[in-house]
């Protein structure tokens, strides 16, 4: 078991997190409770590492509660790709389904750029 001799602040520092954030994912699960040593928070090195995934699930556009169900499997054994793809497959739908919506939306707005209608009552934008 490596050694947890980390600060809350140290582990922030290197991870490019906050303090408040490291708290808040111990209550939320994503980190294992810390050992204490003189009523401080002590850290493995390895919760650097589970940091950074968590910010780079959080920036693929994975919630917490996704980031949850990938960390808490991979913890109990399972390979990592098999839940990853899961999380994906489902992830590239939403994603699929916003850029069919903001293209069409960037259609109707380059439309409404042109428009020259004397009132929205007339204007086929709105019809």
């Amino acid at each position: 078991m490596e050694e947890a001799k980390l600060s809350i602040g140290e582990v922030a520092g290197k991870a490019g997190a906050s303090v408040s954030a490291i708290r808040y994912y111990e209550r939320r699960g994503l980190l294992p409770e810390p050992q204490r040593l003189g009523g401080q928070r002590r850290y493995p090195g390895s919760t650097v590492r589970r940091l950074g995934v968590i910010a780079i699930a959080k920036e693929a556009g994975f919630s917490l509660d996704e980031v949850g169900v990938l960390l808490t499997s991979t913890d109990q054994g399972a390979p990592a790709g098999k839940q990853l793809r899961a999380l994906a497959a489902g992830k590239l739908a939403e994603i699929d389904a916003l850029i069919e919506r903001a293209t069409a939306m960037r259609g109707w707005l380059a439309a409404a750029d042109e428009c020259s209608c004397e009132t929205l009552d007339i204007c086929a934008l709105f019809g």
